[in-house]
């Protein structure tokens, strides 16, 4: 199983919370608001988008990385490990 597929409800309330801080962000530099209130909020984000990643990142080495290992595919492992060094 696709471990997004097996979080998918999670996944979306993320991508919902993310989606939120977006648009709360454009309101306020459409509001003319601070700086640093604008640089707190895209803190939240970039926090809220770093979590929604890990989250996946943990899943597909629990379930399908390890599925292949197993199995004895090691293409999946050496596809993960280019995926990880990109990701860090």
């Amino acid at each position: 199983m696709n471990a997004v597929h097996k979080n998918k409800a999670e996944i979306d309330n993320r991508l919902a919370t993310i989606e939120g801080h977006i648009k709360g962000v454009r309101q306020m530099v459409a509001d003319d608001k601070n700086c640093d209130e604008i640089l707190l909020q895209l803190s939240a984000l970039k926090g809220a988008i770093e979590k929604l990643s890990k989250m996946i990142l943990i899943e597909h080495a629990n379930t399908c990385v390890r599925k292949s290992v197993e199995q004895q595919n090691l293409d999946e492992y050496s596809h993960f490990v280019e995926v990880l060094s990109k990701y860090l």
